[in-house]
């Protein structure tokens, strides 16, 4: 699993993208080439990646390199190449990230990404806080899924080892509850509309929800976790503490 950007580390492959605009609208140049990726030194070209990810209309595109080019933590650079128009001069837009030797945190899924899965819809990691969603928002949305996760799951289950190798359908579960929290976050700081009819994290909630549970409480019909490796998880036995009754008094003979 590549990492973003903005969790770049030393000998891991990163996923970049880059997002074009016309007009401020997202907007598809004629032809994106390729993207260089240049070394801490600010001259070495360590790789020119052709192998592009684009999704037609988006103005996205992404590529991912190599951790064998990042042995070194600093900053690097990501130079596109591009052309706007057919017959048009070819023109380079270029980019930094930074890679840094301390291994990213773990967590019950994959890190999220902007512009990924339950967050497909939204633009490219902002790097201001005014712009959009943040690394900032990524990181305490995860972290707070990790919370969520341990505190439904741990009566249930034997949570340990899941952190390294969770459950698939926990890593789902994870991964919803991280992308919801990530928007909450950015609409509270952008000061945008957060109720349940007009929030993106809305439907995301709600699935989630769904799929809890379908795990733990088997409404409407019950999912069995397994393991990565597909053997069954079975919930701890006698999970729910026993009530105790009340005392009754000794019973007495009547005179």
């Amino acid at each position: 699993m590549a990492l973003p950007r903005g969790r770049a580390q030393v000998n891991s492959d990163v996923r970049l993208g880059i997002l074009f605009r016309w007009d401020d609208a997202p907007t598809d140049p004629h032809e994106v080439r390729q993207a260089e990726i240049i070394d801490t030194d600010g001259q070495t070209v360590l790789d020119t990646i052709t192998d592009i990810e684009h999704e037609p209309g988006t103005g996205e595109y992404y590529v991912v390199v190599a951790g064998a080019h990042l042995d070194d933590p600093g900053r690097y650079i990501d130079r596109w190449a591009y052309t706007w128009a057919d017959g048009e001069s070819e023109q380079t837009a270029a980019q930094d990230f930074y890679v840094q030797e301390t291994a990213a945190p773990a967590h019950y899924g994959p890190d999220l990404q902007v512009g990924v899965g339950y967050l497909k819809g939204f633009p490219e990691l902002a790097a201001d806080a005014q712009d959009g969603i943040i690394q900032g928002d990524l990181d305490r949305a995860m972290s707070t899924a990790d919370a969520i996760v341990a505190s439904m799951f741990a009566d249930a289950y034997d949570i340990d080892g899941w952190i390294e190798a969770a459950p698939p359908l926990v890593a789902i579960l994870w991964e919803m509850l991280a992308a919801a929290k990530a928007i909450e976050f950015r609409d509270l700081r952008l000061g945008l509309p957060a109720d349940e009819h007009t929030s993106a994290a809305a439907p995301i909630l709600r699935t989630a929800r769904e799929l809890t549970e379908r795990i733990l409480h088997g409404r409407p019909e019950r999912l069995h976790l397994r393991r990565p490796d597909g053997t069954l998880i079975r919930p701890r036995r006698n999970r729910s503490p026993a009530v105790p009754r009340a005392a009754r008094p000794p019973k007495t003979n009547k005179e």
